[in-house]
């Protein structure tokens, strides 16, 4: 390979680093320039940011009222299970409260055993 080959290809992959490195580039100017569109059309005045606060306090009350209904359907499903069911799907109801229960309750208090301080045996004197 001649000095003529070495600079020739060096050249060439110079001009891919290079081509990757604008595209790439110009990307992430894209994906910058879409992202400060959106938040351009966002409306930042005081009425704006109320309206958009109502809105949020208007879907936290949907979810609310969802999971309300949710939890007070619960108890009616387990006891249409106990009712209904076989002994496989009361068993596992029984596990999974078992171990909702085990989430709840505190730990057990750790006991602590104390320290005994180690005593050496006194050495006696024998008569003579």
């Amino acid at each position: 390979m001649t000095i003529q080959e070495r600079f020739g290809a060096l050249e060439a992959e110079a001009k891919g680093r290079i081509r990757r490195a604008l595209s790439t580039g110009n990307a992430k100017l894209l994906e910058m320039d879409e992202a400060l569109a959106k938040v351009a059309k966002d409306d930042w005045t005081v009425p704006g940011m109320k309206r958009h606060i109502d809105q949020l306090k208007a879907r936290a009350e949907a979810l609310r009222a969802t999971a309300v209904k949710r939890v007070q359907k619960m108890p009616g499903d387990a006891v249409a299970k106990l009712a209904t069911g076989t002994r496989a799907p009361v068993q596992n109801l029984a596990r999974s409260l078992g171990e909702m229960a085990k989430k709840f309750e505190a730990p057990a208090p750790k006991s602590v055993r104390p320290v005994e301080p180690k005593v050496e045996p006194k050495s006696v004197a024998k008569a003579s």
